[in-house]
């Protein structure tokens, strides 16, 4: 009896299974969908509007299929925004929905009547007081000539009294009128600034751990002072920088329009003040990296910064064509304890004590070991220009292929940065530009005297569909002075690898020089670097089909850069992209082009690129190489 109610239980789920596929079978997919008619928008945009879709090349696995419901409500949608945007009688239909392939694919066909829109015909302003017509309508979303649309006004009202605001008449009040002849309109607006507010109080909420004294002097608003939207914003940008708060408002409270005043809450929430950190990734130049820091950014409730770091990075795999080849030995340590304030002597200037130790191996047959200590200032321009100015003393020793030599080094240095990009990790528009100017020796001492000065400029285009096309140029001059014959190894440029000239080898694209090891008596080839650095980037970057929902995309990419001994061996018949291998020389100019994947994540893409060189010399490999690092090469 058991086993009969068992099977007649799965009879009836087969058959209910069957009838849902037959319900499934009868919905078609949608081969394409077609408007005429229309001329304001086009057909992509009204697609764009539509829950139903039609099939497409990509289309392989999941076709979207017909459903006439969510076909009428679209077109509802698309009449409502003809209807928005002015197009009031405005018209959309469905002219036919032709069956294909024995009724497996329709074709839609949708007509649209848009007539004459309704435009604004002028704006107006009544009692505007302190601001003329002209800055009144400069931001407004409706404007004469435009289609009228109803919903636009409201916007339109904010953005009015904003302008008020920022001159303290809090208390202005904005009225509209809408006249229609025809398909004209007439928009009216009618304003009564009030009385100007000054601010009465300042009341600080929130901070816990922060001592007051140090919030008020991010404050840029004073009692008695006329309140202005300007400097409310300024005072909120202010807090946020400082790096202690993770939400800061400024918020007008208590308007009192009989003593003509209002009381302003700065409302803050604290971030934790202590914190430890830990990262682990894998780079092109210095390999697998370990990194650590403990640190507390509001120490004892100063807004004082103590921070502690290390680093370790690693060779695993020395050569990127031979992956058995490993190697664990550390090519680079770094450890570092920085002591930072946000303000001196009552400016906005970020000052930071340094004291460091390090050692670099990246340049092959070089390691360079330093201790020192630094002490340096940031200020910041605007919300986008950055000077930084810093002074450095540190021992050095180097170890080479000719010995060990020691020396000191003190050295101040600065860089000028400008930086409009909208995702530092990432970017699809804006730019970054730097200058950066070192000067050692001469009067500040030490053993090395030599100045050196750089500038790079990048820039990216975001492109339609989600293409990104990204630029960047650098160029370096190093160049000794007084006492010293050459600039030392660690201040001369290098070039080549994953992060500058894709398709050669980490910073083997710089002057070589034939030395005798001192250790084996063998004259060696070993890289020497250079005094005059030229390094140029294109790369164009795209989502893959198919992959792109996995966060996978694409870049095509060309490379170009050397490194020259002095500026006399820069010559323009060295930027050939194209020579034989007999005929190019360690002064030419080397090209690069590739091919890579990115896996994006929230911090930044991983990076996988194949770079093929185009310029080698003789006995050099051609073959191309692979580059795997973490974020974008710029």
């Amino acid at each position: 009896m058991l086993l009969l109610v068992m099977g007649w239980s799965r009879t009836v789920e087969a058959q209910e299974s069957d009838i849902n596929l037959q319900e499934q079978v009868k919905q078609p997919f949608v081969n394409k969908i077609v408007f005429k008619g229309n001329k304001f928008f086009s057909e992509k945009q009204l697609k764009g509007q539509m829950s139903t879709k039609a099939s497409t090349f990509f289309s392989v696995f999941r076709k979207p299929r017909f459903k006439m419901d969510v076909l009428q409500r679209d077109i509802a949608g698309i009449e409502a925004l003809y209807h928005a945007n002015g197009f009031l009688e405005a018209k959309v239909g469905v002219r036919d929905i032709l069956e294909l392939e024995n009724g497996t694919f329709v074709d839609i066909f949708i007509d649209v009547t848009e007539n004459e829109p309704v435009r604004v015909e002028t704006v107006t302003f009544r009692n505007e007081g302190l601001l003329d017509k002209k800055r009144l309508n400069k931001g407004l979303l409706l404007e004469a000539g435009d289609p009228y649309n109803p919903s636009m006004v409201a916007s339109d009202i904010a953005t009015i009294k904003r302008k008020y605001f920022e001159k303290g008449y809090l208390g202005v009040v904005v009225q509209d009128s809408v006249s229609m002849e025809g398909r004209r309109v007439t928009l009216r607006y009618a304003i009564t600034p009030g009385p100007v507010i000054a601010i009465g109080s300042i009341e600080i909420v929130g901070n816990q751990l922060t001592k007051t004294s140090i919030i008020e002097k991010e404050i840029t608003l004073k009692v008695g002072e006329v309140f202005e939207l300007g400097e409310a914003i300024e005072t909120q940008r202010n807090l946020f920088e400082t790096g202690l708060f993770t939400e800061a408002d400024v918020i007008p409270a208590r308007l009192d329009m009989t003593t003509r005043t209002v009381g302003i809450v700065v409302r803050v929430r604290e971030r934790k003040s202590a914190y430890v950190e830990a990262g682990f990734g894998v780079g092109n130049v210095v390999g697998s990296r370990v990194v650590g820091e403990w640190g507390d950014r509001n120490l004892f409730g100063t807004g004082r910064t103590l921070r502690l770091k290390v680093e370790y990075a690693f060779a695993i795999f020395p050569r990127e064509d031979e992956f058995s080849d490993l190697d664990p030995r550390v090519r680079f340590y770094l450890y570092e304890g920085t002591f930072a304030q946000r303000r001196v002597f009552g400016t906005k200037v970020l000052l930071g004590l340094t004291g460091f130790v390090e050692k670099d191996a990246t340049v092959e047959n070089l390691v360079v070991n330093s201790r020192g200590a630094s002490i340096g200032g940031r200020r910041r321009f605007g919300s986008n220009t950055d000077l930084v100015l810093g002074f450095t003393l540190e021992r050095i020793r180097r170890r080479s292929l000719e010995g060990t030599d020691k020396s000191s080094s003190h050295s101040i240095a600065n860089t000028l940065s400008h930086d409009t990009r909208d995702f530092i990790l990432d970017p699809r528009t804006g730019g970054f530009r730097s200058v950066d100017l070192a000067v050692a020796g001469g009067v500040l001492g030490g053993d090395d005297d030599f100045y050196s000065a750089s500038a790079t400029a990048q820039r990216y285009w975001g492109l339609r569909p989600s293409f990104t096309l990204a630029a960047r140029a650098r160029v370096g001059f190093a160049d000794p002075y007084g006492q010293s014959p050459e600039v030392p190894v660690e201040n001369r440029f290098f070039t080549g690898g994953g992060n500058s000239v894709r398709g050669y080898e980490e910073s083997s694209v710089a002057p070589k020089d034939s030395v005798l090891n001192a250790s084996t008596g063998l004259v060696e080839e070993t890289v020497i670097g250079g005094r005059v650095l030229l390094l140029t980037n294109i790369e164009l970057r795209f989502p893959l089909p198919l992959l792109s929902r996995f966060r996978f995309s694409g870049a095509v990419f060309a490379d170009g850069g050397n490194v020259w001994p002095d500026l006399e061996s820069l010559q323009l018949k060295n930027f050939r992209p194209f020579k034989d291998r007999d005929q190019v020389g360690q002064t030419d100019y080397r090209f690069s082009l590739g091919l890579g994947i990115r896996y994006n994540t929230p911090l930044g893409p991983i990076r996988l690129d194949y770079g093929l060189p185009l310029t080698v010399q003789d006995g050099q490999d051609r073959s191309g190489r692979f580059h795997f690092s973490l974020g974008q090469i710029f």
